[in-house]
């Protein structure tokens, strides 16, 4: 429980939901804004004689756009990458327990029976209810606090269920059974941490905003009218950004980690100890 309560996820400060609303707001000021400072600075060249060169907003927002052009491709693969390591986490945990599953088949009774409903029970906690999200530090804990309670005990059941006249390499192959499904415990968790860093975050961000403020700058530099061409993109890149976002949260988004091999080993575990019993 101690471990449970130290331990230091890193888990986004800002939820998925509010993210969303960040970024719908965020876009369209920015073209608006831009547009403000773009028909303010025409004014005042017009009120004072100068011209007003669109060549030089042009440049720049050529440059900004490769810019976030390179940011949203890296950011995107690098979520896609977090969320493929967390999906392989989940398989290989499914997997370590399936195995350590079966090797207590090769112990006698009562320790096989005991040692099958401790691992049943385990497994059981390590899947998360699907009207839950793992959205901040107290979640986490919660969610890690049922499951290393109930790890606590796996292991003295194993060591009673492998106690003498059991033979040293049955001892051996289903005691290392149980560690992997430990160690597969210890991956998964590191997994919960992985994110795209806050500074490809806010860079992607920033990027997004000052592209937006150009091209409504340039709209109203020109004298000509806003029109919802200029949203749609603004609306489209908030799409696109939140997709990265989502993408790296599965324990959070709307498209949120498929936790079916680890329920399906859930329930050939219960059918096998039905069966067995």
């Amino acid at each position: 429980m101690d471990s449970a309560a130290s331990l230091q996820i890193s888990i986004p400060i800002v939820t998925i939901e509010a993210a969303a609303v960040l970024l719908l707001i965020t876009m369209p000021v920015a073209v608006g804004l831009g547009y403000m400072v773009g028909s303010y600075r025409r004014k005042s060249a017009t009120a004072s004689g100068d011209d007003v060169d669109p060549a030089i907003v042009d440049t720049t927002l050529t440059a900004i756009l490769a810019l976030l052009g390179l940011l949203l491709a890296f950011s995107f693969s690098n979520a896609l990458t977090i969320a493929q390591a967390k999906k392989t986490a989940l398989a290989n945990e499914a997997a370590a327990l399936g195995t350590a599953f079966l090797r207590a088949d090769l112990l006698q009774e009562p320790g096989r029976s005991e040692l099958k409903v401790a691992l049943i029970d385990y497994t059981r906690t390590r899947i998360l209810p699907e009207d839950t999200k793992l959205t901040s530090q107290q979640e986490a804990r919660t969610f890690l606090e049922k499951s290393l309670a109930v790890q606590s005990r796996l292991w003295p059941v194993t060591l009673a269920a492998t106690a003498d006249p059991t033979p040293v390499p049955i001892k051996t192959y289903v005691a290392t059974g149980i560690e992997e499904a430990f160690n597969a415990h210890v991956y998964r968790m590191s997994s919960l941490s992985h994110q795209v860093s806050n500074l490809s975050k806010l860079m992607m961000l920033a990027a997004a905003f000052a592209a937006l403020f150009l091209i409504g700058n340039g709209v109203g530099a020109s004298g000509r009218r806003l029109t919802w061409r200029v949203f749609v993109i603004s609306g489209f890149l908030a799409i696109v950004m939140f997709a990265t976002l989502d993408t790296e949260r599965s324990y959070e988004g709307f498209v949120r980690i498929d936790d079916g091999l680890l329920r399906a080993t859930l329930l050939e575990m219960q059918m096998n100890l039905s069966n067995g019993s």
